[in-house]
């Protein structure tokens, strides 16, 4: 076997629950942080926790590699619990330079299936002193809610804790306009498979058009992902979309690059 082949071969060998284990006992899963912005102000408005592996061994795992063994094995509660102490302790950091910046994070079915979930979030929340209004949930519209999740209230539990959801990925999955109507949402995310080709696809223009007066007639803010030109975020802003996410912006950065970054951004008029 060649050198190359024995390098790729061992880094394409299957993750192994142990591996996981032993990744988050090691604190090798780390954050970076993408800023969301207002596309009226210019201003970041919050953002959202996205996970990284850091592998001594693997080097760069994407999270599409690991989650489902995460989920599968049961891993995923301990993770939870990591996820939010580490997110809520870095907001307690961010707002000693941006205190009105919120926290989103991402949670799988799984989690939401969690009976303890609401107790693990009021837990972080106190311990870092955080006011509930400042943490969102997000989950993808592309998850099917069953009866399963929604008998065990956790949506209901999260709207009496003032924590507000976020639906991701919107315009890809199952909403429907009942589930919309009852959820306590801080607003819709358009997918970014919309706004690749925005500028010259006039039917992804349509169906933009259509989600942001959809969001606006119920109430809810919308957030346009993946932008990326000075063109998509023009149109965007003049046809009413709220906020804007995506390398235009910024990329998700560690919290040593973050917190400079916002404080230079809210100093500027």
């Amino acid at each position: 076997m060649s050198f190359l082949n024995k390098i790729f071969g061992r880094k394409n060998k299957p993750i192994t629950v142990e591996e996981l284990k032993r990744a988050l006992k090691n604190k090798e899963f780390v954050f970076y942080y993408q800023p969301e912005w207002d596309l009226k102000t210019n201003r970041t408005i919050g953002v959202e926790a996205l996970m990284r592996w850091e592998s001594p061994k693997r080097g760069y795992v994407p999270p599409m590699e690991f989650i489902p063994l995460l989920e599968e094995s049961g891993v995923i509660h301990e993770f939870t619990r990591f996820l939010f102490e580490q997110t809520l302790k870095d907001l307690a950091e961010l707002h000693k330079v941006a205190p009105e910046i919120f926290m989103a994070v991402n949670l799988s079915i799984s989690q939401l299936q969690e009976a303890d979930l609401t107790e693990t979030i009021q837990k972080y929340l106190t311990e870092n002193n955080m006011d509930a209004k400042y943490l969102e949930c997000e989950f993808t519209e592309s998850q099917e809610l069953g009866e399963d999740v929604l008998s065990n209230g956790i949506l209901d539990k999260l709207a009496e804790m003032h924590i507000p959801v976020s639906i991701d990925d919107f315009g890809t999955g199952y909403s429907s306009f009942e589930r919309l109507k009852q959820l306590n949402i801080r607003k819709l995310k358009i997918d970014l498979s919309f706004i690749r080709t925005l500028m010259e696809d006039d039917k992804n223009k349509s169906i933009v058009l259509s989600i942001i007066k959809l969001g606006h007639d119920l109430g809810f803010p919308v957030l346009a992902e993946g932008i990326e030109t000075t063109e998509q975020q023009q149109w965007l802003r003049d046809n009413g979309c709220d906020y804007g996410q995506g390398y235009w912006f910024s990329r998700g950065l560690p919290m040593d690059q973050l917190k400079p970054f916002l404080a230079e951004n809210l100093k500027q008029k």
